[in-house]
């Protein structure tokens, strides 16, 4: 009996010797191109942080915060290279790769709801066409999930696509630059984290930035008190990669809960932004805030200007026009091209 208790004993400090060995083999940093005080990485790290839960231990993610390890254009190569082991982020900051993740990344116009993004990728044949594409660059897609739909708050009223004429806008690289370039905005690069300042000194009137709850947070309602809500253009898509040889690596049975568990982080990037919005909205009012809705009319110009843009990148970019192919494809099977 004594004999039994010891080879039980000796059994126990193997497994747990075994398990240790394991959860540090399953310990991944993974880099978000959103800031630690923005809506958006909360929602991420709440789910990343609860992945080490969620598979028993098995598997830690770290998620560090905007530049924490590399800067946003360049966290492909850093993943493809392991500098670090994941993004959560919209490919539009991979343009630089190549044109066409910048419409990957942000399909303007492309969306009638933030709903649509993730009906193309789970069900519309995004996902498995998108991966392929990241794959070729040494990376896994994972998953994907939204930032919000973005509001636009502006200081002066901009109700129709005609008054974008001379107004400075802060606007990314990518199709959203060409996007209002295109209705006769002056764009202007800026950080995020320099929209508040920007806009207080009149070096912007307006900002492509985030949503409308996230706005308010940040107070910049309080300068740009004129804001186009809702957005006149689609979310971007925020993808979740990995570095393909450590995806590979990995179980059979946790690539399955890896994929399925990030769904969920896909649900409620949907949902809180939507359901913190309204609050916002609701409290901005109250403080002599002006949202400006757009007629679908209006919004039906902006969306002829985008396809314009996503024609050019699938003209210019093979990985652009795989993508723009099955978005075609989907916006038809949906009725909405």
């Amino acid at each position: 009996m004594k004999k039994l208790s010891m080879m039980g004993a000796l059994a126990l400090s193997v497994s747990m010797i075994a398990s240790s060995a394991f959860a540090a083999e399953m310990s991944f940093k993974f880099a978000s191109t959103n800031a630690a005080g923005e809506q958006a990485y909360q929602v991420q790290k709440e789910w990343t942080d609860a992945v080490e839960k969620a598979s028993n231990g098995r598997i830690k993610i770290d998620l560090l915060p905007l530049d924490a390890v590399v800067k946003s254009s360049d966290l492909l190569t850093g993943v493809r290279n392991s500098i670090i082991d994941g993004a959560v982020s919209t490919s539009a900051h991979y343009a630089g790769d190549d044109a066409g993740f910048g419409l990957i990344g942000d399909t303007i116009s492309a969306w009638n709801s933030d709903e649509d993004i993730l009906k193309f990728y789970y069900f519309g044949g995004g996902l498995e066409v998108v991966d392929k594409i990241f794959q070729a660059y040494g990376a896994k897609l994972i998953g994907v999930c939204i930032t919000g739909a973005e509001s636009l708050p502006s200081k002066v009223e901009i109700r129709k696509v005609e008054d974008f004429k001379g107004v400075k806008m802060r606007a990314p690289s990518g199709p959203i630059h060409k996007l209002f370039a295109k209705m006769g905005a002056a764009p202007v690069g800026l950080p995020g984290s320099e929209i508040y300042t920007a806009l207080e000194k009149g070096v912007i009137d307006a900002a492509d930035f985030s949503t409308f709850s996230n706005n308010q947070q940040q107070g910049v309602h309080s300068i740009a008190k004129y804001p186009i809500y809702p957005g006149i253009h689609s979310s971007p898509t925020v993808h979740i990669i990995m570095n393909l040889k450590k995806w590979d690596a990995l179980p059979e049975n946790d690539k399955f809960f890896m994929e399925r568990f990030f769904k969920g982080l896909a649900l409620d990037s949907l949902l809180k932004p939507h359901y913190e919005d309204r609050i916002a909205y609701s409290t901005a009012i109250k403080e002599g805030v002006t949202p400006v809705a757009w007629s679908d009319e209006e919004k039906a110009k902006v969306r002829a200007n985008a396809r314009e843009i996503w024609a050019e990148i699938a003209d210019q970019s093979e990985i652009g026009k795989m993508y723009y192919d099955a978005l075609q494809k989907f916006l038809d099977a949906q009725g909405m091209n």
